[in-house]
């Protein structure tokens, strides 16, 4: 405990305070000093961090300082290498699969899923059964699967936009007929 806590503490509690009240105020001293200096130790990391970044960035030429910087400002340019870099990154951003998740509703009908889809593409295979799986459909293989559930209008959006379209087929059953051992 620092004496000018203690200090500072007596200062702030006033003539006659309780020890609780002084232990009290002793303990927010601490504890915001202490929150200070993890703020502190953060914003160092996230310097540190930063420029690791800028300094990877530099040595793989993707980027170099301006000749027009000012100062303790120096202005950051893509190099070439560094904008088809950026390029392949944007590509890659918009091949990349749909969030998985999507609203639930129940309903009394059954709903089927078949789908088969080519291995080459199979990380667009491995999307669609962990979205089932979301959906709480469950897998009576690894290609059908079933559920009481209504599909959500983004779901039948993903997967056109995914191009799965043509490997998915969806059936709704209204009559259970053998589907009531499933439930």
């Amino acid at each position: 405990m620092a004496i000018s806590d203690v200090f500072g503490a007596i200062l702030n509690s006033g003539y006659g305070a309780s020890y609780n009240k002084l232990n009290y105020e002793i303990s927010k001293r601490q504890s915001e000093r202490s929150a200070r200096r993890f703020n502190a130790e953060e914003k160092r990391r996230a310097r540190a961090k930063f420029n690791s970044i800028i300094y990877k960035l530099k040595r793989d030429n993707l980027i170099i300082k301006d000749s027009k910087a000012n100062g303790n400002n120096p202005i950051l340019k893509l190099t070439l290498k560094g904008k088809s870099r950026l390029n392949l990154l944007k590509i890659r951003k918009t091949d990349a699969l749909p969030a998985l998740s999507y609203e639930k509703f129940t309903t009394d009908k059954f709903i089927i899923i078949i789908f088969d889809i080519p291995e080459k593409i199979r990380r667009k295979r491995n999307w669609l059964r962990s979205a089932l799986r979301n959906l709480e459909l469950k897998m009576i293989q690894k290609s059908v699967w079933i559920g009481k559930i209504k599909l959500p209008k983004t779901f039948l959006e993903d997967l056109k936009r995914l191009e799965l379209i043509d490997f998915v087929e969806i059936f709704e059953i209204t009559k259970t007929g053998s589907l009531k051992q499933i439930t």
